[in-house]
């Protein structure tokens, strides 16, 4: 057994209670089939020798009862599986959903969001092939072979043998040919279903620039592609499954004909009747209900260890901030002090950020400057507890960050990030995301100070107006001004926006702007920007290039130095006049 596999054993085996209460039941069933199979055999020979019907009494009432029960307990085997398979998968999604949030950053920087939502649905999907068709037909074939067993030996040693020889070659040896010619197969089907769903969700979130550029069927042809790789790869597993069930059904029928053959000699001996022999083999044949499905289940081990490796690799990313198992509450006031702050990101040689230093308090505002690639996203990024600093100290009411609960460090943050996340549904569901617990006051409020209230009311819908999947029913600016009303409903002692201005119009930003201003009178106020003719003359600024603070002061000074601030400075008042003309 591989290791994911083996590791998902020991999952399934906290319900081991149900799993084991429906191999039982799945063991009745095959065990009153093969009842049902005897014991009509044995009324059909008794019956050709023409004997009273008080005779044949008992028999017709065992194969009502036979009939009955093994649909009852069909029924009831099917149930129990089914639902302690469900309960498993239920609680597996969560687990895993659970293990990614901490590692969340890390994984949206290293892995596509159509991979990670494959392997939360997909992957989790498949894995209830090792309980349904593994684990509770191979419980249920070790009980029904001993059930076979007692009931072949008082008729020889021989019969018996044979007639688990065959159990053992249809249940064990098949399926483990039809495991290894299916391995390669059912791993690539899993391989290549992610990347199908990938290219799906790639091509319909990305749809309006593809055509735009006019490659949408170069991703008609790559998704093409794609599906008759999995096709074939299907087929491939599909036919070693085949092979496995052909083989399976081979074994059974060798075995039936062996013990047949063996039985004969008996007869003519006088040892058993031809009834009995007749009741031996329906019998052995019913048996192998038990072990004819068992095939093609091994066969897909492959793509069940594929998806459980895909699963696990997820729940073994390594956290992006770590937990501390006895953290420190956040005391107040949560004044944010960083010193010598660096950070590389993983896989480069360069730091992102070097020696970073300031203080957030509410009264005086701190503004992060630079160009594009600078570093202003990654000191967010550290400021939200979305990842850990290389070096430094980053320190929140007095008290290191890394003795805090992350979730309690960023229940005192309210943040409009520069890539912000819309969900499926209305306006209103969207807002409240901040503060469930709004009032419709509080967020009409909080949509006024972003400017945001005046565009909804002209809806016809309102705030429960649908903006679509990731809001693409909404503008550039409307969709920063919705952050930034979420940023400011959530109405935390530290607010934190990363270029909040970088899509509206300019009469709407100067607006804004101000109102960010008057905010940080009574907020830590962090902005990261890269637009600097706004900035308020008493905010601290920090000018950040390359990962490093090449200047630092208040605004209005800085104005008037002969840095790189008045450079950027002078360089957008031109554009602006530009834009203006």
């Amino acid at each position: 057994m591989t290791r994911p596999v083996a590791r998902l054993a020991r999952l399934l085996a906290r319900q081991w209670r149900l799993f084991l209460l429906a191999a039982v039941l799945a063991a009745g069933t095959t065990a009153l089939g093969v009842g049902l199979m005897g014991t009509s055999g044995w009324l059909l020979a008794t019956a050709a020798g023409l004997p009273g019907i008080a005779a044949l009494q008992v028999a017709i009432v065992l194969v009502r009862f036979f009939g009955i029960g093994r649909g009852l307990l069909r029924y009831l085997e099917r149930l129990v599986s089914h639902d302690a398979t469900l309960r498993f998968l239920s609680k597996l999604r969560v687990h895993v959903f659970e293990a990614i949030v901490p590692a969340a950053f890390s994984l949206s920087a290293t892995r596509r969001s159509g991979d990670v939502l494959a392997r939360l649905v997909e992957d989790v999907d498949t894995l209830d092939r090792l309980p349904v068709r593994v684990l509770i037909p191979a419980l249920g074939a070790i009980l029904v072979g001993g059930l076979l067993a007692g009931l072949l030996l008082p008729f020889g040693a021989g019969m018996t043998l044979a007639a688990l020889a065959g159990l053992a070659a249809a249940g064990v040896a098949m399926p483990l040919v039809a495991a290894a010619a299916g391995a390669r197969a059912a791993s690539d089907t899993v391989n290549l279903r992610a990347d199908m769903q990938s290219a799906l969700v790639d091509g319909v979130q990305g749809v309006a620039d593809l055509v735009a550029l006019g490659r949408a069927q170069d991703h008609v042809e790559r998704v093409s592609a794609l599906g008759g790789s999995l096709g074939s790869a299907q087929a491939r597993s599909a036919s070693a499954s085949a092979l496995g069930s052909s083989l399976a059904g081979l074994a059974a029928d060798l075995a039936v004909v062996a013990v047949l053959a063996l039985g004969v000699p008996h007869v003519g001996l006088g040892g058993l009747t031809v009834v009995q022999l007749t009741a031996i083999t329906l019998v052995t044949l019913a048996a192998f209900e038990a072990v004819l499905g068992l095939p093609s289940g091994l066969q897909e081990l492959g793509a069940t260890s594929a998806s459980a490796r895909r699963i696990f690799e997820l729940t073994d990313a390594p956290p992006a901030v770590v937990r501390p198992s006895a953290p420190t509450p956040v005391p107040d006031p949560p004044v944010v002090e960083a010193s010598a702050l660096t950070f590389t990101y993983p896989g480069s040689s360069r730091a992102a950020i070097t020696g970073v230093s300031f203080r957030l308090a509410p009264g005086r505002p701190v503004v992060i400057v630079g160009p594009s690639g600078s570093g202003k996203s990654t000191v967010v990024a550290l400021l939200l507890r979305q990842m850990e600093p290389g070096g430094g100290d980053l320190r929140i009411g007095g008290v290191d960050v890394r003795a805090c609960d992350p979730d309690q460090v960023r229940s005192r943050i309210a943040v409009a990030a520069q890539r912000t996340h819309l969900f499926t549904g209305t306006l209103r569901d969207n807002l409240l995301m901040a503060r469930p617990s709004a009032s419709d006051a509080e967020m009409v409020r909080a949509a006024t100070r972003a400017r945001l209230h005046h565009v909804v009311i002209a809806w016809p819908g309102g705030y429960d107006t649908w903006i679509g999947e990731q809001g693409l029913q909404l503008s550039g600016g409307e969709r920063q001004r919705l952050a930034l009303a979420r940023a400011f409903l959530r109405d935390a002692p530290v607010l934190v926006l990363d270029e909040p201005t970088a899509n509206l119009d300019a009469l709407t930003e100067r607006k804004v702007i101000e109102e960010i201003w008057r905010a940080s009178a009574s907020q830590a106020t962090f902005v990261a920007t890269h637009r600097v003719t706004r900035i308020a003359g008493e905010a601290e600024v920090l000018v950040l290039r390359d990962g490093e603070i090449v200047e630092r002061g208040r605004a209005a000074e800085l104005r008037r130095a002969a840095g790189y601030f008045r450079q950027m400075l002078d360089l957008q008042r031109a554009a602006e006049a530009v834009d203006q003309f």
